[in-house]
């Protein structure tokens, strides 16, 4: 236990570090730093694929400008890192968007930390989904197969969320 709670400690101190190099520059200056950090993958398919994926994440914050108690930066982290794998202009886009760009920068000066609302909302997301998806694989007639993966993949998720990243003070 003393391993597990090393490391988180060792994450927050990274996160930390990150927030302190990042609160004393400009905004220019950090997404400069920020686009420096994000290499597009080089195959064409893959990044049409990260794309597309990006694309619905900024669809779902565009709903949690207007949609109370619907995360909105979370899914702005999502789409970047989507964006930063697919397109450099797309990332510049989104991390200078007059809308989404702030929660964006914000995000990076917190030192890639997220609320801890935000991860509640997160998790109640996915364990939502996932049961949602585990209900509709069981009336299609799956033997149990698929619950199963879905239920890993949900507790995988869960997990990284609220034990893996960092969370804001």
């Amino acid at each position: 236990m003393t391993e597990i709670a090393t490391k988180s400690f060792l994450r927050a101190e990274a996160s930390q570090e990150i927030a302190s190099k990042y609160a004393l520059l400009e905004d220019a200056e950090v997404v400069a730093l920020v686009l420096a950090e994000h290499k597009p993958s080089a195959n064409a398919f893959i990044r049409g694929v990260w794309i597309t994926v990006g694309s619905l994440f900024v669809a779902f914050a565009g709903i949690g400008i207007f949609l109370p108690g619907f995360p909105t930066t979370s899914w702005l982290v999502a789409a970047a890192y989507c964006y930063g794998r697919s397109s450099q202009k797309l990332f510049h886009w989104l991390i200078t968007n007059r809308y989404f760009g702030g929660p964006l920068l914000g995000y990076y000066r917190s030192g890639k930390a997220l609320p801890f609302h935000s991860k509640i909302v997160i998790c109640g997301l996915i364990g939502l989904v996932s049961a949602s998806s585990i209900w509709l694989v069981t009336k299609a007639g799956d033997p149990g197969f698929g619950q199963v993966t879905i239920s890993i993949v949900a507790v995988l998720g869960i997990w990284w969320v609220g034990w893996r990243v960092p969370t804001t003070a």
